[in-house]
């Protein structure tokens, strides 16, 4: 055997030159070791390396049971945090009562500070009414702009009470505390409407009113003026310009009570557009009947006298 042939077995992974030269040993050989535990060089068990289907199967159950321990030890733990997370807190009688007085005490001083500044917004009120009720009089009817001059003047403090007000409760509960401050604002509200009509014979406007008393339209800007707290206010102005209609008939004024005909007659056409319910605008609304009939009695007796033509032919 020549130096070649003697070298055969090395290169063929030590078989012997008969088996090389039949094909059979030509095939890649994996390299077998006895299974002690050991592991092969192509990384598993020396029995894997022998079966390698039965490794394949065992590597993935062994994955398989892991990624479920895993699982099973992250839900553990996250049970655990929700338990911990919703356990309660025991508490004795007692201590809950004075966490609730607690509660209770902050909500009562918050209300004493809205008090105090609903009586200053009160006063201002019963100021400017004051003002306004001299155009009731003889000589009032004269001097009408300067009343509604001195009024603007007043609506000045009502913007610093009603901007010191809106910092003594959370922004979001407005309705919460609204009971404290709502029949001073339709009073509010009744003035500026009042105002507004003897300087130019109109409806003033929900938008008007609040740049008026310096709050909001919207209710999501905060402090704001409420739609039914908007027409409480101009249903009071209907009462007081019935009055006014009786009185201006008094001091001379004929045409007046016309003007004031016609604009009752027209607000109460806008009223009956409105579905109101079984609450307390609903009863204000039903008390409009009554000046506007009270009213239609005034322009009654001036027709009857004839003064209402004198009206008319003294506008012309």
């Amino acid at each position: 055997m020549g130096p070649a042939c003697r070298l055969c077995p090395l290169l063929i992974g030590g078989l012997p030159f008969p088996q090389a030269a039949s094909g059979a040993a030509l095939r890649p050989q994996r390299r077998r070791t006895p299974f002690f535990g050991g592991h092969s060089e192509r990384g598993g068990t020396a029995r894997e390396s022998v079966r390698p289907g039965v490794g394949l199967k065992r590597r993935r159950r062994r994955h398989h049971h892991h990624h479920h321990r895993h699982l099973y030890r992250h839900g553990r733990r996250r049970r655990r945090r929700r338990q911990s997370l919703a356990a309660p807190v025991i508490m004795s009688v007692s201590e809950m009562f004075i966490t609730l007085q607690g509660v209770l005490t902050a909500d009562q001083d918050i209300r004493e500070e809205i008090r105090k500044v609903v009586q200053t917004l009160e006063q201002t009120a019963r100021e400017i009414l004051t003002v306004l009720q001299g155009v009731h009089q003889g000589s009032g009817f004269q001097d009408i702009p300067k009343k509604c001059q001195k009024a603007r003047e007043h609506f000045g403090t009502v913007k610093t009470q009603l901007a010191s007000l809106k910092n003594k409760f959370p922004a979001d509960q407005y309705y919460r505390f609204h009971e404290h401050w709502r029949f001073v604002l339709q009073r509010l509200v009744f003035l500026a409407a009042f105002v507004v009509y003897l300087e130019t014979e109109t409806l003033v406007t929900r938008e008007a009113v609040t740049e008026i008393l310096g709050i909001e339209a919207d209710r999501e800007r905060g402090f704001h003026l409420d739609i039914e707290d908007y027409l409480s206010g101009v249903l009071t102005l209907a009462s007081e310009l019935s009055r006014l209609a009786v009185n201006s008939v008094t001091a001379g004024d004929y045409s007046r009570p016309l003007r004031i005909s016609a604009f009752i007659n027209e607000l109460d056409s806008g009223f009956r557009l409105l579905n109101l319910k079984n609450d307390s605008l609903r009863k204000r609304y039903d008390g409009l009947k009554y000046d506007v009939k009270k009213i239609e009695e005034v322009v009654y007796d001036l027709s009857i006298r004839g003064l209402n033509k004198e009206a008319t032919g003294g506008e012309k």
